[in-house]
């Protein structure tokens, strides 16, 4: 194996793998559009790395005949290259309904009625071409050097209508509902954080727009690939289709083909479209959220240990730093960049370890003359006290301290 094809191979192996996280929070997410289509990537992404890894030498001729697998992925790769377009119509289709908000079915994402909608978009088709695929097969499958089993079709008209325009057409109407979807986020565009809010589809305005921006290189990335591989087909069909001359004697014969890396576009597309999903929805909130989730399920420890006697949190403009005669936190909690909302969580684990009267709470504000320092402070009865939190955050503004005591339980 050359360094070319290695680099191809590990592009395709490194492209399946990014696709997982992804996969796994529209699982969870239960969008059936966005599945399926991370779906027949991952799928196009192990085929292409495994027939990279065993078609890429020399003698590559010699190696292995492909008899059993070509048979089965050749089948798997029609389906995924026209699944990979329908789902993506069916996903700009949905973005479209959710925006005009006039449809009740396509905007609850839990209606079983979208569902099954959605799954007949995304599947019935591609497997109808999978079931088709044998009557216009000129030959039982033709091995390419680097790219592994191909289908191999006959030059006739029966071609261009089981196969052939089927990709264009998906793709044109991807990119209408695309189209239509952005005029039609741009007309509303005050008002789509409340539509998405109202609708109970299940998005936040971030998730709508990776979902658009994803649908849209996809598009752009497929539409001229199927008028190429349409323009050059065409100019091969000879007259009608014929059983007999199409599954002749010759049909079982397995060719194979040194065409170099020119066969390989289609596969380094699909790669490079596979890591730009995982950049988009791989590492944003609610998949970092999803991460830190299974994290806290593997490591439970982690993040049970008692609350100490006492700790302080200090904010300066800088990563902070905790520090406690005893700290109760793992060495893996992250408190760069701290909000309000975090102090409403110490609040949450105080109320754990005692009851908290807020009658009994005094606050005394001081304003510093020269640093602008305001001071909060909660004063219990020392008495029955289990433990204090110290807590500094300086902003642009002002200091603020606060100072919590936990008192025992009775």
């Amino acid at each position: 194996m050359n360094a070319s094809a290695a680099g191809t191979a590990a592009f395709a192996f490194i492209a399946f793998v990014s696709l997982i996280p992804p996969f796994a929070w529209h699982v969870k997410c239960a969008n059936i559009p966005a599945i399926l289509l991370m779906f027949w990537l991952m799928l196009i992404n192990i085929i292409c790395f495994i027939n990279t890894m065993i078609w890429s030498g020399e003698n590559f001729s010699e190696v292995y005949d492909g008899q059993g697998w070509c048979d089965v992925t050749i089948k798997l790769e029609v389906g995924a290259n026209i699944g990979k377009l329908c789902a993506i119509a069916c996903l700009a289709m949905n973005l479209y309904m959710i925006l005009c908000a006039k449809h009740p079915v396509f905007m609850d994402s839990k209606n079983w009625r979208k569902k099954a909608i959605d799954l007949s978009i995304c599947l019935v088709f591609p497997i109808f071409m999978m079931a088709v695929n044998y009557v216009i097969q000129a030959k039982r499958y033709t091995i390419f050097r680097y790219r592994g089993c191909v289908a191999t079709y006959s030059y006739t008209g029966a071609t261009i209508g089981l196969y052939l325009v089927w990709p264009i057409v998906w793709s044109a109407v991807a990119a209408i509902f695309a189209v239509l979807t952005l005029y039609k986020y741009l007309q509303k565009r005050k008002d789509v954080k409340d539509i998405l809010l109202c609708t109970n589809s299940g998005l936040n305005l971030k998730r709508f727009a990776r979902l658009l921006i994803f649908s849209l290189l996809i598009i752009f990335a497929m539409t001229p690939l199927s008028i190429y591989y349409f323009v050059d087909s065409v100019k091969y069909i000879q007259g009608p289709f014929s059983w007999s001359q199409t599954h002749d004697d010759n049909w079982g014969e397995i060719d194979f083909y040194d065409f170099g890396f020119a066969t390989m576009i289609d596969k380094s597309v699909n790669a490079a479209l596979s890591i730009i999903a995982f950049l988009l929805f791989g590492l944003g909130t609610d998949a970092v959220g999803m991460y830190k989730a299974q994290f806290r399920k593997v490591h439970p420890k982690s993040h049970s240990e008692p609350l100490s006697k006492q700790s302080t949190y200090v904010q300066n403009g800088s990563p902070t730093k905790m520090n406690s005669n005893k700290s109760q936190f793992s060495e893996s909690t992250n408190y760069s960049e701290p909000t309000m909302h975090e102090f409403s969580d110490f609040h949450d684990v105080i109320r754990e370890f005692g009851n908290h009267d807020d009658d009994d709470d005094d606050d005394d504000d001081e304003k510093g003359s020269e640093t602008g320092e305001i001071t909060k402070t909660t004063e219990y009865p020392q008495e029955d006290t289990i433990g204090v939190i110290d807590v500094d955050e300086k902003n642009l503004n002002a200091d603020f301290v606060y100072t919590y005591e936990v008192k025992q339980k009775v």
